[in-house]
């Protein structure tokens, strides 16, 4: 696929130069799409098909089945406006099953008419009939200021993953790192010096809405990042960073001398603006309720559950509590039996589970708890009672071949739950697999759990705290499912595409 690089004076992006808007967006004769294009929340005949422009213009999108685009649908889109920072998105319907579409997008000037040249991209429908399965996970983007270093070759994990040829990718969370400041060098590791690409809205934590946005934009400055986009169609969670680090409703920022905005209930409205303006994602709740679970089927032998922990939750707390209440909510009991009766009518071979932050590991805010787990090995409580309710509900509806994925630890593992060992053991034994971060610092390992009897099979992780991308412990994971014996096998990758570990799961 040919593809124009719309980063225009690419010569000028050196390290250590402090980028301002013009620079980064100089104003040309017509429309320009500096941030290339994404598809999302792809099903069997449709899929969310995003865009920006540098001005108001009108989307135009055109489909084919052809890369010569012979034969191509053109869909009108909506007008791009200052008010969504210039982005605007449309939902192409009426797509094959099962086939590699071909799409482009195009922005008409709002003054004058003149059309921008397009940016192509391709990505696959899901399947109607069993079909080979691929697709990737991973999250944590440009955390712990690990920024776009073009010495290193930029976030070149992103490339990596696009030479896969997966039929989507889930991105765990931490999509950004709004508390992350991105400085023009950091040093790291061994005396090293990581060199990092600014612009005025990374240089600090975020606070408005145009430095929310402004981190977003700064991601898809990454040439891989952008032809990652162009083709893989995607499927975003949310979980801290894209607001603040370990956000519940017991964040106190009064002592954070970064922030001049106090409330992390602004900063939450702000940045779940910036996130709905620039996730190609489906709106599945009702208009305005910045809904992020939603069920994506992908033919017979998958079904997609994407999970949200952080919009739900009550306040980090020591998470011991015998009963539940309001303190102990992470999913939320809405979202809970919705996840129930997702699962039930389920149809397909696998139920593969997103969620945003690990069932078991010990995953700490100060003297509280972030996660699931809480340090105590015994009996559920605190929030451990929703997932112990969960699974015991999951054993006994008859529900098969149930499989969790998720990334927040900023390493990679493989974890079985068995309830032989466990002290809550209602439940039927099931996987879990962990990979991250895509770029940012390498943690860990964590701690386990017993309350769920999580057996660590796998692990790679840093051999110290926040070890950078030079180190190359950045991870992402692969899944393949066989149409004809219909086993999933997980393989845990790391940035230059070795295998790390694989599991091969049989249905049963």
């Amino acid at each position: 696929m040919k593809r124009r690089n719309f980063l225009q004076g690419t010569a000028l992006f050196g390290c250590g130069l402090l980028l301002n808007s013009a620079q980064v967006s100089a104003k040309d004769s017509r429309p320009l799409l500096e941030q290339g294009i994404q598809v999302g929340d792809v099903l069997s005949d449709r899929a969310i098909v995003w865009g920006r422009s540098d001005r108001p213009a009108r989307m135009w999108v055109e489909w084919a089945t052809r890369e010569d685009f012979s034969g191509a649908v053109t869909v009108r889109g909506p007008w791009a406006l200052p008010q969504g920072d210039f982005t605007s998105r449309v939902e192409l319907v009426g797509l094959p099953a099962g086939e590699q579409i071909f799409v482009r997008v195009g922005y008409r000037d709002a003054e004058d008419d003149q059309p921008s040249e397009w940016v192509s991209g391709h990505f696959m429908t899901a399947p109607l009939a069993a079909a080979p399965v691929r697709f990737l996970w991973s999250g944590d983007t440009a955390g712990q200021g690990f920024g776009i270093n073009p010495e290193f070759g930029g976030m070149k994990i992103y490339r990596t993953m696009a030479d896969q040829a997966p039929d989507f990718f889930v991105h765990s969370g931490d999509t950004i790192y709004a508390d992350g400041p991105i400085a023009e060098s950091v040093e790291v590791e061994d005396g090293k010096i990581w060199k990092n690409l600014v612009t005025p809205e990374v240089s600090k934590v975020a606070e408005t809405l145009n430095e929310f946005r402004g981190r977003y934009r700064y991601n898809l400055l990454d040439e891989n990042v952008r032809y990652f986009n162009s083709r893989v169609a995607q499927l975003w969670q949310w979980d801290d960073h894209e607001v603040v680090n370990n956000y519940s409703a017991s964040k106190d920022l009064s002592a954070d001398g970064r922030y001049q905005v106090k409330s992390v209930g602004l900063l939450q409205a702000r940045a779940s603006r910036a996130f709905f303006d620039y996730a190609p994602l489906r709106q599945t709740g009702p208009e305005g309720s910045d809904r992020v679970y939603r069920a994506l089927p992908f033919g017979p032998l998958l079904d997609r559950f994407m999970l949200d922990l952080r919009s739900y939750r009550g306040p980090n707390t020591d998470n011991l509590q015998i009963a539940a209440g309001a303190d102990t909510q992470l999913l939320g009991q809405d979202q809970l039996k919705w996840l129930l009766d997702e699962l039930k009518a389920s149809k397909a071979t696998w139920k593969a589970v997103f969620c945003d932050m690990p069932l078991g590991l010990h995953v700490r805010d100060g003297d509280n708890w972030e996660a699931v787990a809480n340090g105590d090995n015994g009996a559920a409580r605190g929030r451990e009672l929703e997932i112990a309710w969960l699974l015991k509900e999951i054993k006994a509806a008859g529900i098969e071949n149930v499989v969790w994925f998720t990334a927040d630890v900023h390493y990679t593992a493989a974890h079985y739950y068995d309830p032989a060992k466990a002290r809550f053991d209602d439940f039927k034994p099931f996987w879990e697999f962990v990979s991250g971060p895509l770029n940012a610092g390498s943690f860990g390992p964590n701690a386990s759990d017993d309350t769920f009897g999580l057996q660590v099979k796998y692990q790679k992780a840093p051999d110290k705290p926040n070890m950078s991308p030079f180190a190359g412990l950045q991870f992402f994971g692969q899944v393949d499912i066989d149409p004809q014996d219909r086993t999933l096998t997980v393989t845990l990758k790391d940035l230059d595409n070795q295998a790390l570990f694989t599991q091969v799961l049989t249905p049963a």
